[in-house]
């Protein structure tokens, strides 16, 4: 099972040619933890430059650098995220889903964060399809978005009213309903399914 890391580094193929992802309204951004771009894919400059083209970028690397800071960290930042939830490209609203990555790669720009920018279609985002796909229970699906915010189970327990163990309980049962082992897997088949469109 590929982490999210390796997914968005996979984006390009070597001779940067880009690959065409399944879903067209999908970004992925891989960040270091001070915030600075390792890699993304086509969507993602496209979906951050507009109106501008990005052929027009001289220097992605800084673009993408100045873009993170001015238009996707949340100006009131809480302990839970860093980033905005939602941000406006043109006439198009995104939602911006966190990950937080733990399977770090040698060499001197670590991926420590990945984000996931989804267009939103008729409020469908990715993960009410996957929960379906995986026949989530709507209290699993809940623990899921809860994880996806990157909040710890004590605190998961809390919004949800019930007790760790029985998030605990919630994350064993989405792991073998997703065929994973760990809750960084849950998160890397995520992006997988969403970028696959179909099941697995």
């Amino acid at each position: 099972m590929p982490s999210g890391a390796i997914l968005a580094l996979a984006a390009t193929e070597p001779h940067g040619k880009a690959r065409t992802p399944a879903n067209q309204s999908i970004g992925l951004l891989v960040m270091d933890s001070s915030l600075n771009p390792i890699s993304c894919n086509d969507e993602t400059v496209r979906i951050l430059s507009y109106p501008d083209l990005p052929e027009n970028i001289r220097r992605l690397e800084v673009f993408l650098r100045d873009t993170i800071r001015a238009r996707l960290l949340n100006g009131q930042s809480s302990q839970h995220s860093r980033f905005v939830t939602e941000f406006v490209s043109g006439k198009r609203r995104y939602r911006c889903w966190v990950f937080h990555l733990n399977r770090h790669l040698r060499g001197p720009s670590r991926p420590d964060l990945e984000l996931l920018l989804e267009r939103n279609l008729a409020g469908l985002l990715f993960l009410p399809r996957i929960a379906q796909q995986f026949k989530f229970s709507p209290r699993e699906q809940q623990a899921v978005e809860f994880l996806l915010q990157g909040l710890s189970n004590k605190e998961i327990a809390v919004r949800m009213k019930i007790s760790p163990n029985t998030v605990n309980t919630f994350f064993r049962l989405i792991m073998i309903k997703m065929g994973v082992s760990s809750r960084s897997a849950i998160l890397a088949k995520m992006i997988q399914a969403s970028l696959n469109g179909s099941s697995n």
